[in-house]
């Protein structure tokens, strides 16, 4: 087959729509696009593409769905699918069910076989290092999928791993809710500009996917209060209105947290107030609580019980029948789940929708994980479906929620820049639950502190006044959905999409991206971006698009 032909039927294949290879999936818009871009990256003869889409938006069926032309249109051998965590092995088989393929969730490394009746296997990341050769040998022109990418820089030898068993593979699509790590670790499969910030070739952020109706809106009430506690230094007590270091911070939380102190109880009181209200309109909406560890999850699951009259489902990940519970609460209308770190990712049960944040984890990643469980929407309910989130008034907390819709990406910072690292070496130091010394002593929560929507501070409500609260956070989210952008946030957006486009001709044509800018600066005869109008960035994004043909 001559060069030419060949490229022209590269291109013929790389056109063919996500719905020719499964007629029955219908994809939502973000999902075309994401289609789109990786017919893009097939024409370039790329053999990756990293997807960032927010957590519910349906990253997996994005992602099956390019398989599926990988497999159908482009001769790949089999397919792999890598996850974090165990428990989502099944889920991920489970879902390709809806484009016949049948994957092998219970892999075994020690036996290494696919019988011919699968499509493939799915698979830990923890599976693949410890046997990088057996993976090659199994995934030689074969389509991989990595889901939450952002694992695979969880250590050197993950890293390393990866590299070598998928060194021969046809083609990998990289999969992350969070494409940003709490580290400095670079994330195998993932372009880097040269700032060091990761370059997707498409993303999805929070915010359109609310504005779409993709993932519900979401509410935050903080709450606040004074929370003591003693350890090797003796007695001490703050208010979350305090300044204190990270170190502080950290212990002030977990004595907030603890079922002993007194202070959490009248959160989880108001909680369960709303996740009733909420049944009203929704029927089995059920709400989720993630503590810290599992012995704290033991405690406040009990307190929780008192505080509802119902017995919540308690998922322990050390428990063999964890995963079984957690289906089985899925398809229910229990009201409560508490678990740790078992439903912080991947989990899909759309019917929860309030949240308490009850863990000391206090990372970017961590926090959207959480809010992902509780903004899944459901088509058939005809409603706004506002999620309600849960948490102290603590000063990290509350800055994660005020940027919850803000689009972030992961930066491999210069050495030198992570002077934070050290501190959170100590938080985990200071919060062993094992150390003799540490005691909460009897805490007072002030009630609700503040309420934050689409990243904005509400104003403060009178205690009690929960039917009013809701009534006004309704308002608001069905104010931002009607509303009209104003010229700043059109701008915002432009520039987003902007940049978005940027990385792709980067990435095309090996121009640095300040080459571009200066490219597109002298053909609009401006100095900087920054000083473009409207149009005018309109016009960039088609001269951006004229570049890469």
């Amino acid at each position: 087959m001559s060069a030419r032909s060949a490229q022209s039927r590269s291109q013929k294949e790389s056109r063919a729509t996500p719905a020719s290879s499964a007629s029955d999936i219908k994809l939502r818009p973000w999902q075309q696009e994401a289609f789109a871009s990786y017919r893009d990256c097939v024409l370039r003869g790329d053999r990756t593409i990293l997807i960032e889409a927010t957590p519910g938006a349906g990253k997996t069926t994005a992602a099956l769905v390019l398989a599926m032309h990988q497999l159908k249109k482009r001769g790949a051998t089999r397919l792999a699918i890598v996850v974090p965590t165990a428990h989502l092995k099944v889920q991920w088989a489970r879902a390709a069910l809806a484009l016949d393929l049948h994957l092998d969730s219970s892999f075994s490394n020690g036996k290494g076989i696919v019988a011919g009746d699968f499509s493939g296997f799915v698979v830990t990341y923890q599976q693949v290092a410890q046997k990088p050769a057996l993976f090659r040998r199994l995934t030689t022109g074969a389509c991989i999928i990595l889901d939450e990418v952002h694992h695979a820089g969880d250590g050197l030898s993950w890293g390393e791993g990866l590299r070598a068993a998928f060194h021969e593979a046809a083609f990998i699509v990289c999969l992350s809710g969070t494409p940003f790590r709490s580290d400095n670790a670079q994330i195998p499969f993932v372009p880097y500009d040269e700032h060091g910030f990761s370059l997707p070739d498409y993303s999805y952020s929070y915010s359109r996917a609310v504005e779409e109706g993709v993932c519900r809106p979401t509410a935050f009430f903080t709450y606040g209060g004074e929370v003591a506690w003693r350890d090797d230094a003796g007695e001490a007590a703050a208010a979350f209105t305090d300044e204190l270091d990270r170190i502080g911070q950290s212990r002030r939380l977990r004595a907030a947290l603890d079922s002993q102190s007194g202070w959490i109880a009248p959160m989880l009181k108001e909680a369960h107030e709303m996740l009733a209200r909420t049944r009203v309109e929704h029927p089995d909406a059920g709400g989720l609580l993630v503590a810290a560890d599992q012995s704290s999850a033991r405690k406040l699951a009990k307190l929780l019980a008192t505080i509802s009259g119902t017995q919540p489902v308690l998922i322990l990940s050390e428990e063999t029948e964890a995963a079984k519970r957690l289906k089985s609460f899925r398809d229910s209308s229990t009201p409560w789940l508490v678990a740790c770190n078992m439903v912080s990712e991947g989990v899909d049960i759309p019917r929860l929708r309030v949240g308490v944040y009850a863990t000391t984890v206090r990372t970017k990643m961590y926090f959207r994980q959480f809010l992902g469980r509780i903004v899944r929407r459901i088509s058939t309910l005809r409603s706004l479906q506002v999620a309600y989130c849960y948490l102290p008034a603590d000063p990290t907390l509350t800055r994660l929620a005020e940027e919850i819709e803000q689009e972030i990406r992961h930066c491999i910072r210069p050495k030198g820049e992570n002077d934070d690292l050290l501190d959170r070496k100590r938080e985990r130091d200071t919060d062993r639950p094992e150390r003799p010394a540490w005691e909460a002593l009897s805490s007072y929560n002030s009630g609700l502190n503040s309420v934050i929507v689409h990243g904005n501070q509400l104003t403060l409500f009178a205690a009690g006044q929960h039917d009013e609260i809701q009534s006004v956070v309704n308002e608001k989210v069905s104010e931002r959905l009607d509303e009209r952008r104003s010229r700043t946030e059109e701008k915002a957006f432009l520039s987003t999409e902007l940049r978005k486009i940027i990385n792709m001709a980067h990435k095309r044509s090996g121009k640095s991206h300040s080459q571009i800018h200066a490219y597109l600066n002298a053909q609009q005869r401006v100095k900087t971006q920054a000083a473009c109008t409207e149009k005018q960035l309109r016009e960039r994004i088609s001269l951006v698009r004229r570049m890469m043909g």
